[in-house]
């Protein structure tokens, strides 16, 4: 465990490299500071004996005025140390939340099926915050305190052996009582920080679906769960306050220890000339200088294995990112013809179950192909999968006859264009929520897309055009609407391949109609795999197939298929409500 912790912190400790100098600054400056520090005892000890006690005004007003200054540069030295290591640690945090995020948004599916948004957030800003402090305040605070005790036992040698022996084994003491409180500590706050996660993670969900919460009057329900997980996180943060307050008060009671053992020895050797009433206040004043940095160690030396745990949780993430979203071998594919071939395709989430088995199908370049089935047939999973949000478990995808894994994703993302059954809609502007995909748009391309996906009107009826502001998850916007704004944004890179996710679900039926009516135009002269159990989108396919626990059952044309009387002509009786008319 010491190992890795090590490990750890030389890691965090590298990235600090970009402000190299800055940081070494502001370690000579801490150093400085606390040598300022421990020579105003010394200071003090010279006003006494050869100011006070001789009754010369000269020198009690010269060492006056050291102490005076000794302080004025110590505030000097306080403040450039911390300016400088603040902009380090800034600088080091910002770079490992950046690498921290980008190696997010580099995690495959699988990832985010097995990991809570609450936790992701939690890393993010709360870990990342905690890594700051240390970088900033308490790592200056440490090496502040260690060489201030290391330059005040040094001077209180030099006075007398025998007391600086009891400040020896005074910190001896302490220190050992730290070592104690880190070990005791740390396991509870690494459970602290999983709860805050998944406290996070509780609030997130509910907050996000605070609708259907109230649809369904579960109010109570949902309060009770938060405060399951509450009443988690208080037990937690009682125990380390337990811990805390016992390991962390107790030094004061040592050094007051310390301090009366000081009194005793010390008046004596004054009495018996061998310590002067100088160099005892001295050591007085050594002891209560010292109490704040032995108790700041051993709250440090708790916060470093917090601090370590958090910079893990980060590094977790950034180490099982993929180096690369795409292979060594990977290659551009240019003009596309637009082509999906799925051969012997077996697919399983983390779950286990098999959702595809044995999948096989081409769909040829300009065809509009449906995909239908029972809820739970693996339709969507066929989208993802061609969208290469996930990879097979066995078989192969091909894309104009190259393996999907093959292909460079941003050559991939370039040909096909994927919208799923709730598109998000993110609290910005229409326009660069249309323009997402192709951020560097002209306005002349959004509007041209949103011609395209019939909503440009709409959005020119609306207050501030395309600059109106849509609200969480695209609130303000009708179903439709948003269905409409997320096509825009596929078509907006002209894609070769559109993938649609049962684009009709969330529409009411004259929605419904207009949309399926204006897919023929959008679709024209792209591949489209469309999946729905809503057969209205069947007139615009050229084929549909229809899966059963994840095999192809039926497959065909709509004519052709209703006069099977299978799967498909059950699925379009109970579906459609036509049995009569089709009988």
């Amino acid at each position: 465990m010491a190992t890795k912790g090590l490990r750890q912190l030389r890691r965090l400790l590298g990235y600090l490299s970009n402000r190299k100098v800055e940081f070494t600054v502001a370690m000579v400056l801490v150093i400085l500071m606390s040598y300022t520090n421990s020579i105003i005892p010394v200071l003090i000890r010279d006003a006494i004996d050869l100011g006070i006690v001789k009754r010369d005004l000269d020198n009690s007003l010269l060492y006056g005025g050291l102490i005076i200054l000794a302080g004025i540069f110590n505030g000097v030295f306080s403040f450039s140390a911390r300016f400088f290591q603040v902009r380090a640690a800034q600088d080091a945090v910002y770079r490992l939340r950046m690498n921290t995020f980008r190696a997010i948004q580099r995690q495959n599916m699988e990832f985010f099926d097995k990991t809570l948004v609450g936790q992701l957030i939690s890393r993010v800003t709360n870990d990342a915050e905690r890594i700051t402090g240390f970088l900033s305040f308490r790592m200056r605070m440490l090496v502040y305190s260690s060489f201030l005790v290391v330059i005040s036992l040094y001077y209180m040698f030099t006075m007398s052996p025998r007391l600086a022996w009891i400040a020896i084994a005074t910190i001896l003491i302490v220190m050992s009582l730290n070592v104690i409180y880190a070990r005791k500590v740390r396991p509870i706050y690494d459970m602290v920080r999983h709860q805050t996660g998944v406290l996070a993670g509780e609030s997130t969900s509910s907050i996000a679906g605070i609708k259907t919460v109230k649809a369904l009057a579960v109010e109570d329900y949902i309060l009770g769960k938060f405060g399951k997980e509450n009443r988690e996180l208080y037990r937690l943060n009682i125990d380390a306050a337990r811990v805390s307050s016992i390991y962390g008060n107790t030094p004061f009671l040592i050094i007051g220890l310390a301090m009366s053992a000081m009194l005793f020895y010390g008046g004596k050797a004054i009495i018996a000339n061998t310590l002067t009433v100088g160099e005892l206040t001295a050591f007085l004043t050594y002891m209560l200088v010292m109490m704040w940095p032995l108790r700041a160690l051993g709250f440090i030396i708790g916060d470093m294995q917090r601090t370590l745990a958090a910079a893990n949780r980060l590094f977790e993430i950034i180490d099982s990112a993929p180096k690369t979203m795409d292979p060594v071998d990977a290659i551009e594919l240019f003009d596309a013809k637009g082509e999906i071939v799925f051969d012997n395709v077996w697919f399983s989430y983390s779950s286990g179950r098999n959702v595809l088995r044995g999948v096989s199908f081409r769909v040829k370049p300009g065809e509009k192909l449906l995909i239908t089935g029972l809820p739970g047939s693996g339709k969507s999973t066929v989208l993802k999968l061609i969208a290469r949000l996930y990879t097979p478990v066995k078989g192969r995808i091909l894309l104009d006859g190259v393996d999907l894994g093959k292909i460079k994703q941003d050559s991939l993302r370039r040909i096909i264009a994927y919208v799923p059954q709730e598109p998000f809609i993110f609290n910005r502007s229409i326009r660069e929520n249309i323009s997402l995909a192709k951020p560097d748009a002209s306005i002349d391309e959004i509007v041209k897309a949103a011609e395209i996906a019939k909503i440009h009107d709409s959005i020119q009826s609306l207050p501030e055009g395309y600059d109106t502001i849509v609200g969480e998850k695209g609130i303000t916007l009708s179903g439709g609407q948003r269905q409409r704004i997320a096509i825009a944004r596929a078509l907006l890179a002209d894609p070769r391949i559109i993938l649609l996710d049962d684009p009709v679900s969330n529409l009411d039926a004259e929605t419904e109609e207009a949309l399926v009516n204006d897919l023929k135009d959008i679709l024209t002269g792209k591949t489209a795999v469309i999946v729905s159990q809503r057969l209205s989108l069947a007139k615009i396919a050229d084929r549909i197939i229809v899966l059963s626990n994840g095999r192809i059952v039926e497959e065909g044309r709509h004519e052709d298929l209703l006069a099977r009387k299978g799967v498909y002509y059950e699925l379009y009786r109970t579906m459609m409500g036509v049995a009569r008319s089709v009988n």
